[in-house]
């Protein structure tokens, strides 16, 4: 590996240099360099084509259409007769001067490629096999696609009809998220999909890839800390939502200090992986190849078959015969129970329960099945000290020291919602069944740091007008006085959205009125005038299709943004 010098590392302003770091003993074992492709520059986002060859994006070169200051050509080497990888060759064909980045193979002669925006409009465009060039065909057509980051990652799934996508876009937590797309029809592709905080968190989240049964993700995430570069991690889809997802883990024998990305096999029948790695390098990918860590997922995502079920209930009705034996039993050995109080007879039958388990056993049955739901930050994960009370219709809130209580006091009519805050962190508000049903018992706050953003979605407006709708509407507003008020230092800017129906004139008016109005109430209520900014775009920033009565109702929002 040739060194760069300080000049060439300077130049490439910063984006791709990484850490410099070497692999455990173990690992060196186990992890080899794609010997005859890497350079001094950038390898990464490798892509295997069906016929063997390997494609991927090569940065910062001299030879690339943008020089040396451009993020990535598409670059591709075949393997000789002996299986040994020839020198690459740039593909003119494919590369513009803005980042280039191959997603996919729909069939044997076509390729499909993401365009940064330099020379051809952003978003992924298919290209056709021609000999051994290729031809341009046209744009996918992927509804509200849009990528505020200079970095992309994406793949196309083994039976064409899914996109899993890396963008900076509508709606992300942080940096880049990981998004999904299905296939519509020929050429149409629904809108980005946010895949949830259990994916996606403030930081980055990269070069992802499903494996051939879409049930496992595999991406690159700098979720690990303690001045780590990223880390390849997988997680398991657990329905079809798409955004409910196990936790993610990272894989065995890939990761090192510095950074890793590009996590794919060669193919479905190789059992080896190829990905970059910055180990062997000053700041800049090289192609490497390990074992693949090949992940067998733990569940169907369809429900139990009838046969399942009927086994199940026999099994617990079963269960429940001996807990009813054994509770006979126990009555039987107190002699005086029934003088007892309510919780004292509770409490003795309890304890000879407790008694009578056998020594041997797994569990023992106690009186609460309690779950912590677990507090923690979307930066590292870490659990945070948070304020949690219950709501009612009418906005009014009551602390609940801890979650003990709360859960006592959750079955009340009374009671709609819970809203958790915690100094430093955008407030959450769920209703009673999305706390009872959080994923992992976990729940993730976004550090409330300058271009964090959410989505005032339960704020709701007269239609044409704006006027609170609801009584909804002015419990998240004072939610959101309690948050300024918590963290002092906090400006913010709000920025109103429409539908694309009517006047863009009046819809960038009304949407302006509506942040507007917002700013008003904060006001009212104590919170300084110049802590809050306002903007106003009509219908030009859709999220969602506005050919629908749900895309239109997405789209018609407020969006609140930490500014500096």
């Amino acid at each position: 590996m040739i060194k760069l010098n300080m000049s060439k590392i300077l130049k490439a302003s910063g984006l791709f240099l990484l850490a410099f770091s070497v692999f455990l003993p173990l690992q060196a074992q186990m992890v080899n360099t794609l010997k005859g492709i890497n350079s001094p520059y950038d390898e990464h986002h490798p892509v295997v084509s069906p016929d063997g060859d390997l494609y991927f994006s090569v940065g910062f070169h001299p030879d690339n259409k943008g020089g040396s200051s451009d993020f990535g050509d598409i670059w591709r080497s075949k393997k000789d007769k002996n299986g040994n990888w020839a020198k690459p060759e740039r593909v003119a064909s494919l590369s513009t001067a803005g980042n280039d980045v191959v997603v996919g193979f729909p069939d044997p002669i076509s390729i499909l490629v993401y365009h940064e925006g330099v020379e051809r409009s952003q978003g992924i465009h298919q290209y056709s096999k021609f000999g051994s060039d290729y031809n341009y065909l046209r744009p996918l057509d992927i509804s509200n696609f849009k990528n505020n980051s200079k970095q992309f990652g994406g793949r196309l799934s083994e039976d064409g009809m899914t996109i899993i996508m890396s963008i900076n876009s509508f709606g992300s937590f942080g940096n880049e998220d990981i998004y999904v797309s299905f296939k519509q029809s020929e050429n149409s592709w629904t809108s980005p999909l946010n895949l949830g905080e259990v994916i996606n968190s403030y930081g980055q989240e990269q070069t992802p890839y499903l494996s051939s049964d879409q049930r496992i993700l595999y991406f690159s995430a700098n979720r690990g800390g303690k001045g780590r570069g990223k880390d390849i991690f997988f997680a398991e889809r657990l329905d079809e939502t798409w955004t409910s997802w196990s936790d993610p883990k990272a894989i065995k024998y890939v990761n090192s200090p510095g950074t890793e990305m590009g996590y794919v096999p060669f193919s479905s029948a190789d059992s080896s992986a190829v990905f970059s790695s910055t180990q062997n390098s000053e700041g800049f990918g090289d192609l490497m190849t390990v074992r693949f860590d090949k992940i067998i997922p733990s569940a169907e995502l369809t429900e139990a078959a009838p046969d399942d079920m009927i086994k199940e209930e026999q099994t617990a009705l079963s269960e429940l015969a001996q807990v009813d034996e054994m509770l006979t039993e126990t009555l039987e050995q107190e002699e005086d129970l029934a003088t007892l109080s309510p919780n004292d007879s509770i409490q003795a039958v309890e304890e000879v329960i407790v008694q009578n388990t056998d020594d041997e056993g797994d569990a023992e049955v106690t009186s609460s099945t309690f779950e912590k739901i677990k507090v923690i930050s979307a930066a590292d994960r870490e659990e945070i000290e948070h304020s949690l009370f219950l709501v009612n219709v009418r906005g009014e809130r009551k602390k609940m020291d801890t979650q003990e209580m709360l859960l006592e006091s959750l079955d009340a009519e009374e009671w709609t919602a819970v809203f958790v805050s915690s100094k430093g962190f955008l407030p959450k508000d769920l209703t009673k069944s999305q706390w009872s049903a959080l994923p992992n018992n976990e729940l993730i706050l976004q550090p409330a740091t300058v271009g964090a953003k959410i989505i005032l979605d339960n704020i709701q407006f007269n239609r044409g007008t704006s006027d609170f709708a609801d009584s909804k509407s002015i419990q998240v507003l004072d939610q959101l006085v309690v948050f300024l008020q918590e963290n002092k230092e906090v400006k913010v800017r709000l920025e109103g959205h429409t539908d694309s129906a009517g006047d863009p004139v009046l819809n960038k008016d009304l949407s302006l009125k509506r942040a507007s109005k917002i700013r008003g109430y904060l006001t009212l209520n104590g919170i300084q005038f110049e802590r809050i900014r306002i903007s106003g775009w009509g219908g030009t920033k859709p999220i969602a299709d506005n050919s629908t009565d749900e895309g239109r109702n997405l789209n018609r929002r407020v969006e609140l943004t930490i500014e500096g």
